[in-house]
């Protein structure tokens, strides 16, 4: 294990850890990033969900960073066992800027999250299509169908996300500032600590 997924060992899944620390540490020497994409392989649940939260947050204030790696990041947003792990990986598709063909790619995977066991998978996954289908027009008909599926969702919290997401796609009103983290015209700022 390389010394920054060291920084990612210990304690519980409910913790941070040191991930703002690596993200700092990306941020200063990007080069550093692949050390960090090779926590999404370790076999320790917490040092996989620490990697994934890392690398939202280095999404949302350089996407660019993390566009060669979407194919590995979709590939584990089915595959991981940690519902953290899957959702902080969805929030990523909606930060990095894709092409037509590679948000269709991106929208397909998505989709199949639409079922999720996790209701915050599940519900971050609503948020993102959201906002690819605002992102890529051609989309947008699909996105909104696929979402509209779960307006009976068992979970309150996934219905409410959809009956915003739905008026957001389909009357273009404002994207709730929490589901863009980071982005500009929201309240994060790196001095509150990414």
């Amino acid at each position: 294990m390389n010394e920054l997924l060291e920084k990612l060992r210990g304690g519980d899944l409910r913790s941070d850890g040191r991930a703002n620390e690596v993200v700092k540490d990306v941020l200063e020497s990007r080069h550093l990033l692949p050390m960090v994409i090779q926590g999404l392989d370790e076999p320790d649940d917490v040092v996989r969900r620490r990697t994934a939260d890392a690398l939202e947050k280095i999404s949302r204030i350089a996407p660019e960073l993390l566009k060669e790696f979407m194919r590995k990041l979709t590939d584990l947003m089915v595959h991981d066992d940690v519902p953290m792990v899957r959702w902080h990986l969805v929030m990523i598709c909606g930060n990095v800027e894709l092409s037509h063909e590679e948000a269709q790619e991106v929208v397909s995977v998505l989709v199949h999250l639409l079922q999720d066991r996790s209701t915050f998978v599940r519900s971050w996954t609503v948020a993102t299509l959201c906002i690819l289908g605002l992102k890529h027009e051609g989309n947008r008909r699909e996105i909104t169908e696929r979402i509209r599926t779960l307006t009976d969702d068992e979970s309150i919290a996934v219905r409410s996300r959809v009956a915003r997401a739905l008026d957001v796609l389909e009357f273009k009103s404002d994207v709730p500032a929490g589901w863009r983290k980071g982005q500009k015209g929201s309240s994060y700022r790196m001095d509150k600590g990414v």
